[in-house]
């Protein structure tokens, strides 16, 4: 196991600084070792056998380090618990990211993202993370989730001040109690109410697992983590693409021209945002990894960035953008195995709307003079703070 002292993934940092040091880190030993009992892995191939590996690399305490004493989310979380109950809250929640469903959700998506394009001042200058992407992902994940559209900015402002301290712990926080008296009164009134709507709010409180109905604080945890699921990753990298896609304008000419590099674009979009940086796993009993000893208990840091850019898989350019990139879906952005993103397809589906609804409404768009790009100021998080358009 290897140390690199200026390397530790917990620590943002320029987009290019930070990547020259992964590809560093993935050139040497097959774990880097960040601190006394916490590994980073971050070769395409040691990720993915991680990721599928779950009775090895346990998904207990995903995304936190350390936890608040008497302050601990509930044990069996969606995206912090294993089979069987990682698969029982699954089954729960996946009529709501059915193929139906995300395809009826396609045409009121486009009429958000339209309404959205349209509002912006004419001529720009505009945020295109502020001003359209955020709020696209936040009204359509409140949709969903059954939040009403008026409390969608405020729920997005107090998620994004709990995602930005992520991974120290959260609970204690004053927006945290916010959140979790927003969710359990929702769940309160959905089981109050004789014909509640169909949404994932109602799901989680009238549903059962293993026979059993959730208490209101996992309603309310449940609830807000596909509230935040679906509002910062896509956001971010709807505001990646498009800098990209804008910085060398001959790739927006390009995609003006051939629409059918949309779908190609999208995946690129992903691979290059690496919106979420990493998870994090518990080795449940002692392991090698390509001759590298972990011990149970250990910490993991999986790094989905890393591998999303390993020139093993994407080639000698894993680090440009490529519109037609072949190998471009073979990304980890919504992770693998039985903890695929259940929001895949409708995070595909936003960022498609949004490219196609720029391209009809606002052809002649460019990077506003000056425009730069400065990346969020988090660990977990990887994305442009805004998007600066003229047009």
């Amino acid at each position: 196991m290897t140390t690199t002292e200026s390397f530790d993934p917990l620590v943002p940092g320029p987009l290019d600084e930070v990547r020259a040091q992964l590809a560093e880190v993935r050139a040497g030993c097959p774990v880097h070792r960040v601190a006394p009992g916490l590994g980073f892995a971050g070769r395409h191939e040691v990720v993915g056998r991680a990721l599928l590996d779950h009775e090895t690399f346990s998904n207990q305490g995903n995304f936190v380090l350390e936890g608040d004493e008497g302050a601990e989310p509930p044990p069996a979380l969606i995206t912090q618990s294993d089979p069987p109950e990682h698969t029982a809250l699954r089954a729960l929640l996946r009529p709501g990211f059915a193929r139906k469903a995300i395809t009826d959700a396609a045409p009121w998506v486009r009429e958000y993202a339209v309404e959205l394009i349209d509002a912006l001042p004419a001529g720009g200058p505009a945020d295109l993370v502020g001003q359209v992407a955020l709020p696209l992902t936040a009204r359509v994940i409140a949709r969903l989730v059954g939040v009403p559209a008026e409390d969608s900015d405020e729920l997005a402002r107090l998620s994004l001040a709990i995602t930005a301290i992520l991974p120290a712990s959260f609970v204690g926080t004053d927006e945290w109690r916010r959140l979790e008296e927003y969710f359990t009164a929702a769940a309160r009134s959905r089981r109050a109410t004789e014909n509640p709507p169909d949404d994932l709010v109602t799901r989680l409180a009238l549903g059962r697992v293993d026979g059993r109905e959730l208490t209101e604080q996992e309603v309310a945890f449940h609830a807000w983590q596909l509230f935040v699921a679906g509002l910062e990753s896509t956001a971010y990298t709807i505001g990646s693409t498009l800098h990209q896609l804008l910085v060398d304008r001959s790739r927006w000419e390009r995609l003006l021209a051939d629409r059918s590099l949309v779908d190609g674009v999208r995946e690129e979009g992903l691979r290059y945002g690496s919106a979420i940086r990493w998870v994090l796993r518990t080795v449940t009993t002692d392991t090698d990894v390509e001759g590298a000893a972990l011990a149970a208990d250990e910490r993991l840091i999986i790094g989905l960035e890393s591998a999303n850019t390993d020139e093993a898989v994407f080639g000698e350019d894993a680090d440009a953008f490529v519109l037609d990139r072949p190998t471009a879906r073979r990304h980890f952005s919504f992770g693998h195995g039985v903890h695929l993103c259940l929001g895949a397809e409708l995070s595909r589906i936003e960022i498609s709307t949004v490219l196609d609804a720029l391209l009809d409404r606002l052809p002649t768009l460019a990077l506003a003079p000056g425009a730069t790009y400065d990346d969020v100021a988090s660990p977990m998080f990887c994305g442009p703070q805004r998007v600066d358009v003229v047009w």
